[in-house]
């Protein structure tokens, strides 16, 4: 299924790529044109919402630099990586699929960890901030607060060095990663845990912490109830194979209005028949609520 219903201006953007895949690879050219180039194509895959395009040509550009990770693992190399990784990541949820980024950013965890060994925490920081959101947007709460909490600490080994602003302009502030910290634990079933609130109240001292533990806490509650069963070891084990089982009896069809119940009626109906688990909908534990 293509989201770009002209078939005509699907296979003109499909060899567009093709061709932007052919000069990328080319020594003809210089590494200024190749990335203007690149840019030029994926915000005009951006632009036409071409959401399937944009997952193979990133998956294709991952595939080339992790070959390239193994050759010769570099900080520049390691990089480009995450800057690919987080491409395939905004296509995906583009999609409303961001689970599928899962294995993606599981093959970038030495791309990571060399650059946090190097001391590129700038590198490391935005992506580590994205991969929790995309994360969070997938309901993969533990990995989210993995995330979150290696985002913090790229805050914190900045501020260390006295870094207060990044190079976009972004101010640094302990107290916005560790309410992304509480929001993702808030989610898991041990919560904010007793390690969690002793780290986070000696990086931002005990008065911040209970702010932000209290306005995470607000915005927490705010939100539609869900089935505690996805909290659950047994669930958590087969999140990425059910996401793959509901895709398929959806026919890859997402994103249209009212697709929130039919995804429910298809999880509900998966996990009872495949797994012998009972789930209830928020639409279920939220009669009073509107969802579409």
């Amino acid at each position: 299924m293509h989201y770009i219903k002209d078939e005509n201006r699907y296979d003109e953007l499909k060899a567009q790529g093709e061709q932007l895949e052919t000069l990328l690879q080319s020594a003809e050219h210089s590494e200024q044109e190749k990335q203007l180039a690149l840019m030029d194509y994926l915000n005009l895959l951006n632009s036409e919402r071409a959401a399937e395009l944009g997952v193979a040509f990133t998956e294709r550009m991952l595939e080339r630099v992790s070959s390239a990770m193994e050759a010769h693992p570099t900080a520049d190399v390691a990089v480009d990586m995450l800057y690919t990784c987080l491409l395939l990541q905004q296509f995906h949820a583009m999609q409303f699929d961001p689970w599928r980024a899962h294995p993606a950013i599981e093959s970038c965890r030495n791309a990571l960890r060399l650059l946090e060994a190097e001391g590129r925490w700038s590198d490391c920081l935005r992506y580590c901030q994205d991969t929790a959101e995309t994360y969070a947007e997938a309901h993969f709460w533990p990995e989210a607060l993995e995330y979150a909490k290696l985002g913090h600490n790229c805050v914190r080994e900045l501020l260390a060095q006295d870094v207060r602003v990044l190079e976009n302009g972004e101010l640094l502030d302990l107290r916005d990663s560790a309410y992304s910290i509480i929001t993702s634990a808030m989610n898991t079933a041990e919560g904010v845990t007793p390690e969690i609130a002793a780290e986070l109240t000696n990086d931002i001292g005990a008065e911040d912490y209970n702010a932000v533990l209290s306005e995470a806490k607000e915005a927490w509650d705010e939100e539609p109830d869900y089935d505690p069963v996805e909290l659950t070891p047994e669930y958590l084990a087969i999140r990425y194979e059910l996401e793959e089982k509901i895709d398929e009896a959806l026919e890859h069809e997402r994103g249209y209005y009212d697709f929130c119940k039919e995804y429910w009626m298809a999880k509900r109906m998966i996990l009872r028949s495949d797994y012998g688990i009972r789930w209830k909908s928020p639409a279920a534990l939220n009669p009073n609520e509107e969802f579409h």
